[in-house]
């Protein structure tokens, strides 16, 4: 067999070919190519870094959740309890001071009625002075006796 030289140039051709596509064309791609799976890789474990944060993060918001209702409810649960303390308070302090006007106004009744049975003693004892004055001044006999009585009972009384 005998070797061409057309044969031999092919050959040093293709293999000038082969390392200048390797050198300039396969070597790039494969650095582009490379770079593009380390970035792509990088890509997926920040989705899945994120994913866990972002599972972390509900987490966290539903226990944080939980303890503000169960915050709420312990706020509720106290403000009930003072609007009763207050309510009570009120209703006490209301029948007190009610207790303490009935008292004053039973006491002032009873000072009146005081005043009024001491009024009406003082006018009934003047009737009576009056009354024994005129019987005393003139002899009477017991039809102007009567008469005598009648008028002052009806004079005495009816301006009281």
């Amino acid at each position: 067999m005998s070797l061409d030289m057309t044969f031999i140039g092919q050959i040093v051709v293709f293999l000038t070919m082969v390392f200048l596509m390797k050198k300039y064309l396969y070597g790039p791609l494969g650095d582009l190519m490379e770079a593009r799976s380390v970035k792509i890789a990088e890509g997926l474990a920040a989705a899945d870094a994120g994913k866990d944060a972002k599972a972390k993060a509900e987490a966290e918001i539903d226990e944080q959740l939980k303890m503000a209702r169960a915050k709420a409810s312990e706020i509720i649960a106290g403000a009930e309890k003072r609007s009763a303390e207050l309510n009570e308070e009120a209703v006490v302090k209301a029948r007190t001071e009610a207790q303490s006007i009935i008292d004053g106004a039973r006491d002032e009744v009873n000072a009146e009625l005081n005043r009024a049975r001491q009024t009406l003693r003082s006018e009934v004892a003047d009737i009576a002075m009056i009354a024994a004055e005129r019987v005393v001044e003139v002899e009477l006999d017991a039809k102007r006796h009567a008469d005598l009585v009648e008028g002052i009972v009806s004079n005495g009384f009816g301006n009281a």
